[in-house]
C-alpha cells in the first residue's frame, strides 16, 4: 500500500535508525571501511562499516576506528552465510567494543541466537532480505527495521524480484527500507511513496572520496549507465550461490567462463593475497593487476554517480533533491 504521507514515512524511518535522514549506507565488503562509515554518519545518514570475513581482532579494530572518527551512531554489517564460524567472533567484538548504541545490519537472516544477543545488548537490529517470507521472518526475530532488496541493486542478491513487488504485500508493521537503484532524492521519494520508510544505498557511495574502492573502479562507475551493469554468477569464488549485479567486463560478456587465472593481488587482513578470476572480492585501493576483470559491483542507480565526491556532498545533494521532489508533488 502506498504511503499516504512520504514525509511521515521518512520521519518513521529516521527514528528507527537513529538518524536525521532515513538512509543507510550499504556495508560493502572491502569498500565500506571506517572512513566511509564515519563520513556518512557525520552527514546525517547511517554509515556502516563492513565486517565481511573479519576475525575478532580485525572486527574490534574496525569498530574502534569508526567510533574514533564520529560522535554519531553507526552500523556494522555482517553476512552470516559468508562469515560462518567467524560470525560469533564478530558479534563478540561488536558487543565488547561498542561505546554507543549501534545498528547491527545483517545481510540475510541471522541465527536466532545472534539476533537475541544484539537485542539483549540494547543495539538496533536491521535485517536485509530478498523476499516477503524472509522479511516476515526478520520481523519475527525482533528487527527494528527490515530491508527488502530488489534485483536492481548492485552486489549480491538475496532474491529475484523487482523492488516494487517487494514493497507491497509484505504485511509488516516494522519500518521497511528499500534497496535497489536508490541514488537520488527523487528515488528516495519514489520508494517512500511506494511504502518504504527509508532506503539502503550502496552504489551511490562506492565512488565517495572516503570509499576504499580502487580508483579505477570509482572512475569506471562514474562513467557507467544502467546498461553497463549485468546480473551474473561469474564472481562466485569465496561467495557461491548468489547472483550479483556488476559492471560489465570481459569476464561477464564472454560466451563461456574464461579460464582460471590469477589476475590481481590484494591485501586481506594485512597479508598480500592473489585474486583469482571469478573471485567475489571487490577491487579495493590496495588491489594491483587487472582490476577491470574483478567484481566491480554496481546497481541500476549508477547513472547518478558522475564523479568522485565526499560523502557529505553526496548526501547534501540527495537532501536537496528530495526536498525539491517532495515540494513538487
Amino acid at each position: 500500500m502506498a504511503a499516504a504521507d512520504p514525509a511521515a514515512a521518512a520521519v518513521r524511518g529516521a527514528a528507527a535508525l537513529g538518524t536525521e535522514l532515513p538512509v543507510v549506507q550499504a556495508g560493502m565488503g572491502g569498500i565500506a571501511g571506517p572512513a566511509l562509515a564515519a563520513a556518512v554518519s557525520e552527514a546525517g545518514a547511517l554509515g556502516t562499516v563492513a565486517l565481511y570475513k573479519s576475525d575478532r581482532e580485525l572486527a574490534a579494530a574496525l569498530v574502534e576506528q569508526t567510533a574514533a572518527r564520529t560522535t554519531r551512531g553507526f552500523g556494522v554489517n555482517v553476512i552470516p552465510e559468508v562469515a560462518d564460524r567467524l560470525l560469533d567472533q564478530q558479534l563478540a567484538a561488536v558487543l565488547d567494543r561498542a561505546d554507543r548504541r549501534l545498528t547491527v545490519n545483517s545481510y540475510g537472516l541471522p541465527p536466532r541466537s545472534f539476533a537475541a544477543a544484539v537485542l539483549a545488548a540494547g543495539h538496533r537490529l536491521l535485517v536485509q532480505t530478498g523476499s516477503h517470507a524472509d522479511a516476515r521472518a526478520a520481523a519475527e526475530l525482533g528487527a527494528h527495521a527490515v530491508a527488502v532488496q530488489g534485483v536492481e541493486a548492485g552486489g549480491h542478491h538475496l532474491g529475484e524480484q523487482p523492488l516494487a513487488d517487494l514493497l507491497t504485500g509484505h504485511g509488516l508493521d516494522v519500518p521497511v527500507l528499500a534497496s535497489g537503484a536508490v541514488a537520488t532524492g527523487a528515488d528516495l521519494l519514489r520508494v517512500l511513496t511506494a511504502g518504504a520508510s527509508g532506503a539502503i544505498c550502496g552504489t551511490l557511495f562506492v565512488a565517495a572520496a572516503e570509499s576504499a574502492a580502487h580508483p579505477d573502479y570509482k572512475c569506471d562507475l562514474a562513467a557507467a549507465g544502467p546498461g553497463d551493469t549485468v546480473v551474473t554468477d561469474r564472481f562466485a569464488i569465496g561467495w557461491p550461490g548468489r547472483s550479483h549485479r556488476v559492471l560489465r567486463s570481459a569476464v561477464t560478456d564472454a560466451p563461456a567462463p574464461l579460464p582460471s587465472a590469477m589476475i590481481a593481488w590484494t591485501t586481506v587482513m594485512g597479508a598480500r593475497r592473489p585474486v583469482p578470476r571469478g573471485s567475489a572480492a571487490a577491487p579495493t585501493a590496495e588491489a594491483e593487476g587487472r582490476v577491470g576483470e574483478m567484481a566491480r559491483y554496481a546497481g541500476l542507480g549508477c547513472a547518478a554517480v558522475t564523479a568522485v565526491e565526499p560523502a557529505a556532498t553526496l548526501l547534501g545533494r540527495l537532501r536537496e533533491q528530495y526536498a525539491r521532489a517532495l515540494a513538487g508533488r
